[in-house]
């Protein structure tokens, strides 16, 4: 795995436990293009799997499984 890729989805997910309800995650997946762009509320990341929280909605899977994630803080 793309070392800067790892970086960015712990950041990502760090990110997200510090200011639940207040991230944008926007991810990618190696094998769909069109991405999900959602507000996430929760994460964990343990070993080589993920999970996000965005309400009743769930993204999960395996780090090798992302091709980019983009997370960033809701300005108010």
């Amino acid at each position: 795995m793309n070392t800067m890729l790892k970086t960015a989805i712990v950041d990502a997910v760090d990110m997200v436990n510090s200011h639940a309800g207040q991230t944008r995650v926007l991810m990618r997946f190696v094998d769909d293009p069109t991405g999900y762009d959602f507000i996430a509320n929760a994460a964990r990341i343990h070993g080589g799997l993920f999970e996000f929280q965005a309400g009743f909605d769930s993204y999960s899977g395996s780090l090798d499984e992302l091709s980019e994630i983009k997370a960033e803080l809701i300005k108010r």
